[in-house]
């Protein structure tokens, strides 16, 4: 190990060094020991999962813990996950232990006793989540400053996980209030395993000088990548499943049709199905039982449902071919905490297990040596991708392996192109080519956050007990992460939150918590800043269907499925959060708009450029391999990749290749210039409008006649987040213009389409 770095630890730190087994320090350890110990200003530590990150931040913290004590907290660790911190708890009590140091954890699965103790007697190192450290504010607002008062350093872990959301800008300001809170500006030290743009971690931590903080990466020790995309194709219930062969010859059998007829096509299901035929996840199940029973392993699915559906595929193989145990558990954030505490304690045994999971173990809790990374559908995102690929091979020597399933559906008489471009799997492609090319999601530091800054506006008053409306904006705007808001702009909140009575002004000018406020802040939910779904009731007459998240409302006239009935949308109420539906015959399947996640324009792209590329991917099973060339074959009869456009009698298909918000402008353009249209997640469909009237509307895009905010006004849909429906449609358009929509992104692929004339082939 450096000598130099190592001589210039504490005594005691060197001992529990030695206890541990460790002979060396690594590289990115060394870094911030100099660093921290030598320097004074905020750092970043980027590398790969199990380099030591923690380590490297707590040991030089802790050699200045044991030489300068203190009677409040002096080191704070800000972790995304209850499991994260307790893991974490657990290491730093081992390296503590010998020094005196405490060490304590501050969650909502810590008993009431032990963080009384913790009140009554600061000091040392205290773990916490974001929401926990929201209620000492709400809770012991008075005592924060005796607290913390000696509080020198926070460590926040997962950086990636809070720079682009509502838990990063809630942080942001709960880290504002403190420094005002003790008077002082506490060193920060950020770990990561994906940074994708440096200066937007950098902003996050010192957004007033960004250049200030340093970042340490660890350029070695990178792990060899071993990886295969399993394809599998859905049928409908009842149905014949079909090979590869016979689906490619289906799909270019019903293409032409598809191009050339308006009308339905006759039904292509098969005549004959087979009780009791295995399905997708029955195929998925078989390959888990063959590559993953021997070994510990994670397997992460985009929607807990698919999960659950999985795992009693599993339990019930298990019964019926009777294993001695089944090797098999769920572990995700809906299960009680005894469930996943007795998950983890079953990966940590080293005995075989495989923990199907949603993103509640991406983060770095140690569940021993993971072998293989499985993805159920690919996820949304490269820096997803990443994260979870990162927690196997994590022992020196091991490569990271993945094992991803994509799901794609077998054509049918409704399948449209995009269905016909198995979209599924060109994203599962283009998020590993641009992995492998060190590609990450830029972070978007422009977004308005107004329903955090609304829940930062109560959860101050509930602190208070009251403040001036100059008071509220000076803590949370000009001091805070709120500066994208102007005094206008926070005017009307208040006014807002006066008229829905969740506040009140005294005569003496003083803005308190009306009685709804009161209630809102008592809940046990309020710490949260982010709410689980923003959810909408769909009803029929005075009949309850069921509910759907606002992103999956398709716009009135369009159709949605719930309860296994075709719904056509006929009125949608945002402020009581209701959609208001009729029974829908015939017609074509609804689309799911933005049922999983944002994708970046840049993934999408590269979805455009597989399509033209003609080399086989080497990761690529033999099923994916036929349905990518039967994609290509698509793509090139139908010129959707090459031509990006083509016509068939009534209607015009678009293929801009542009990412979710750039789509939803195009579409927000088509609504305001009154063209009927309908969009997917790769396409918009302009229906019985003229070819002169779509250049019209290219160039009222490409030039931007239309402001954001007159685009926004559009939108059927204008409540996303916890606290947005206590706002006005006005505030809420402005949000939407800044936070929803890609102008940019729309004008490039418009001025692009009329640049080469798209609509004259």
């Amino acid at each position: 190990m450096s000598e130099a770095a190592f001589e210039q630890l504490h005594p005691g730190v060197k001992k529990a060094i030695y206890a541990m087994g460790w002979t060396k320090l690594r590289p990115v350890q060394v870094e911030a020991i100099q660093q921290i110990l030598n320097g004074s200003g905020h750092l970043i530590i980027s590398a790969q999962t199990a380099s030591g990150k923690t380590e490297a931040a707590f040991l030089p913290i802790i050699s200045r813990l044991a030489s300068e004590r203190s009677d409040s907290v002096q080191a704070l660790y800000v972790g995304p996950l209850k499991a994260l911190i307790n893991d974490q708890f657990r290491r730093l009590e081992q390296l503590c232990e010998a020094l005196d140091i405490p060490v304590h954890r501050w969650h909502g699965d810590v008993s009431a006793s032990q963080k009384k103790r913790f009140r009554d007697s600061p000091g040392g190192i205290l773990l916490i989540t974001p929401e926990s450290l929201e209620s000492n504010f709400i809770n012991f607002g008075v005592h924060v400053p005796r607290l913390y008062s000696g509080l020198e350093f926070v460590v926040i872990d997962e950086l990636h996980s809070f720079l682009p959301n509502v838990r990063g800008i809630h942080l942001r300001s709960l880290m504002a209030r403190l420094a005002h809170a003790i008077n002082r500006v506490p060193r920060v030290f950020a770990l990561s395993a994906t940074l994708g743009e440096p200066m937007s971690a950098r902003a996050f931590i010192a957004p007033d000088a960004p250049e200030s903080v340093t970042i340490l990466s660890d350029a070695v020790g990178k792990r060899e990548v071993k990886l295969v995309i399993k394809t599998f194709v859905r049928s409908d219930d009842g149905e014949r499943r079909r090979t590869p062969d016979e689906i490619a010859e289906l799909a270019v059998s019903v293409l032409p049709k598809r191009l050339n007829e308006s009308k339905p096509l006759h039904d292509l299901r098969s005549a004959a199905p087979s009780d009791g035929e295995p399905d997708d996840l029955d195929d998925i199940a078989s390959d888990l039982v063959r590559n993953f029973i021997t070994s510990t392993n994670l397997v992460f699915g985009n929607s807990k449902q698919s999960l659950e559906l999985l795992a009693d595929r599993l339990h019930q193989r298990s019964l019926h071919e009777r294993w001695p145990h089944n090797p098999f558990i769920v572990h995700h954030g809906s299960l009680a905490k005894n469930l996943r505490l007795e998950a983890e304690e079953i990966l940590k045994s080293g005995k075989p297990t495989t923990a199907l999971c949603s993103s509640t173990l991406e983060m770095g809790i140690d569940i021993g040596a993971v072998r293989t990374v499985g993805q159920i559908d690919p996820p949304w995102s490269v820096a997803s991708l990443v994260q979870r690929l990162g927690r196997s091979g994590r022992r020196e020597g091991e490569p990271s392996i993945l094992r991803m399933y994509v799901r794609e559906d077998s054509p049918t008489a409704e399948s449209t192109i995009t269905d016909l471009l198995f979209p599924d799997l060109l994203r599962a492609i283009a998020l590993v080519r641009l992995m492998l090319a060190k590609w990450l999601e830029p972070t978007d530091f422009d977004r308005m956050h107004l329903s955090t800054l609304v829940h930062q506006i109560l959860s101050l008053l509930r602190q208070s007990g009251g403040m001036r409306a100059t008071d509220l904006h000076d803590a949370l705007v000009l001091r805070g992460p709120f500066r994208r808001i102007t005094e206008t702009q926070f005017g009307q909140m208040l006014r807002d939150l006066a008229r829905n009575e969740i506040v009140e002004q005294m005569p003496q000018g003083e803005i308190i918590l009306a009685l709804h406020g009161e209630r809102i802040t008592a809940a046990q939910d309020f710490y949260a800043a982010f709410d689980a779904s923003e959810e909408f009731s769909v009803r029929f007459e005075s009949h309850d269907i069921g509910k759907l998240q606002s992103s999956l409302i398709p716009p009135v006239g369009e159709n949605l499925i719930l309860a296994g009935r075709r719904w056509r949308v006929d009125q949608i109420e945002p402020h009581a959060k209701c959609v208001f539906v009729s029974p829908a015959r015939g017609g074509k399947p609804p689309v799911f708009r933005g049922s999983g996640g944002v994708i970046h324009t840049r993934i999408v792209e590269e979805m455009r450029a597989v399509l033209l590329a003609s080399h086989e991917p080497t990761y690529l099973d033999g099923a994916g391999q036929k349905l990518l060339a039967l994609a290509r074959r698509v793509a090139s009869m139908t010129g959707a990749a090459n031509h990006s456009i083509f016509t068939r009698p009534g209607s015009t298909q678009w293929f801009p290749w542009v990412g979710t918000l750039g789509l939803r402008t195009i579409a927000l353009y088509a609504s305001a210039a009154g063209i009927p249209h309908e969009a997917d997640s790769l396409s918009i469909t302009y229906k019985a409008t003229s070819l002169p009237d779509i250049r019209a509307h290219w160039r009222e895009i490409a030039s931007d006649t239309k402001t954001p905010l007159e685009l926004a006004r559009f939108m059927a849909v204008k409540t996303f987040e916890k606290f947005d429906s206590f706002l006005s449609e006005d505030l809420l358009d402005q949000a939407n213009a800044r936070d929803q929509l890609d102008q940019e992104v729309a004008r490039s692929a418009a001025s692009f389409a009329l640049r080469s004339d798209l609509l004259s082939s």
